[in-house]
């Protein structure tokens, strides 16, 4: 037994003692411990040469840790791998509904509790988060938005002013009426005003997020395609101007090939609505010599029904999602994650990969106030978030299938779509 005078000094560190094992002992409650290795699924290609310089940097920051790059599945289906219980820990994919159907599904873990995500998520443009199904599921990493851009030198040749793009839908249309009747090239290639990429309508529902501006522009942004629960359509009501899109897009198909066999960067196509930040890189091929914009390419917002209305746009780009693995691995991928938004790491992400900030700290950096990048982040403050919901996938697709018919085979009377399109959407909702 010990002395009493013994005793009295022992009690404070015996307290001490006890006071760090619990705090110890509610911290590993808390935040479990990290795995030494994680899988990381990213887009082959220069996300690839990306992800592996800031995959190198983490590791050398973190000695011991391994982390793993693999490329994503064939369309992004990621549901073969979790039912074989090897998925991958962190995916870095596409905004969309392959988000909402992996939340839907319980495959992705809710971020909003996790130590550090109160923070994380303060530090992003509020307009590219969306609750899903009550919860963040996903931390978007670079966005990307779809406006207007257009061949100043076809412009001009058609007696347009290049320096003044149409704003109004009015304006477009006869705009791309004097573009296409150009003669053809020297070497034989038609001139088209605009240009739609009608491929696509065939590849899923996430082509809808390049045609949605339009849409938005309609109905001045008082609709998407669903209800907040995700259980119904709303695009057949009135005040959404599903019609009005419809009979724009129509109008402007007849001045637009049938696909984009030769598309904006071949220089015989007059417009493209559906020009994302993200495809600048494509300047670059552009045929002859690399177009530039503000030289040859201006940029300009959707044109819009009337003079005085709002031009809004779709968000694209990147997000990321942890999936459910197991305790220890989540928190790895959480914490590589941290990691990834990190200013200076996600300063290196958008700018190699051409995407936009969504970290707001880094949109007022001179790299995205330059005159080729501006339009674009100014156009962000009338974005929306793609719905991410598992229906939107299947919604958008009929409504696709529809728009196919309406406005690129004209099989479909115009006073039908409407009806027609809401009919296709319902009966997709139901499918199992």
């Amino acid at each position: 037994m010990f002395a009493p005078h013994t005793l009295s000094r022992r009690i404070p560190f015996v307290f001490t003692l006890i006071v760090v094992l619990l705090a110890g002992a509610v911290a590993s409650a808390q935040e479990p411990p990290m795995a030494n290795s994680i899988r990381v699924s990213v887009v082959a290609g220069a996300m690839q040469d990306t992800m592996t310089k800031l995959v190198n940097a983490y590791q050398e920051a973190n000695p011991g840790v391994t982390v793993t790059l693999e490329l994503e599945p064939e369309g992004g289906a990621f549901q073969a791998l979790i039912a074989a219980g090897n998925q991958p820990d962190l995916i870095i994919t596409s905004f969309g509904p392959q988000l909402g159907t992996l939340a839907e599904q319980g495959a992705a873990v809710a971020l909003e509790d996790l130590p550090g995500a109160d923070e994380l998520f303060a530090r992003l443009e509020p307009a590219s988060v969306q609750r899903l199904y009550g919860h963040n599921y996903y931390v978007p990493i670079g966005a990307d938005v779809t406006l207007m851009i257009y061949n100043k030198a076809l412009f001009e040749e058609a007696g347009l002013d290049p320096d003044n793009p149409p704003k109004t839908w009015d304006e477009f249309l006869a705009a791309i009426e004097a573009i296409d009747a150009l003669p053809p090239r020297e070497n034989g290639d038609d001139v088209y005003g605009t240009v739609f990429w009608n491929e696509a309508l065939q590849w899923g529902g996430w082509y809808w997020n390049m045609l949605q501006p339009i849409y938005l522009n309609a109905n001045q942004g008082r609709c998407q395609l669903l209800n907040n629960l995700a259980t119904d359509i709303i695009f057949d009501r009135e005040e959404c101007e599903l019609d009005k899109f419809f009979e724009f897009t129509r109008a402007a198909q007849q001045f637009a090939p049938p696909t984009m066999e030769k598309n904006f960067f071949s220089r015989t196509i007059g417009t493209w609505l559906q020009y994302g930040y993200s495809w600048e890189p494509n300047l670059q091929s552009a045929a002859g010599e690399p177009m530039v914009i503000g030289e040859d390419v201006g940029v300009a917002p959707v044109p819009v029904p009337e003079e005085g209305d709002t031009a809004f746009t779709t968000f694209g780009g990147r997000a990321a999602m942890i999936l459910k693995t197991t305790p220890e691995r989540e928190a790895r991928a959480w914490h590589f994650l941290n990691f990834l938004m990190e200013d200076e790491n996600n300063y290196l992400f958008i700018t190699e990969l051409g995407y936009l900030p969504v970290v707001t700290a880094l949109r007022d950096d001179p790299y995205f106030q330059e005159d080729a990048r501006r339009p674009f982040v100014e156009l962000l403050e009338h974005g929306y978030i793609p719905e991410q919901f598992a229906t939107a996938e299947r919604v958008a697709a009929a409504l696709q299938g529809v728009y196919q018919q309406v406005v690129v085979e004209g099989s479909v009377p115009l006073e039908d779509a409407v009806a027609l399109a809401a009919e296709k959407a319902r009966e997709a909702i139901q499918m199992p």
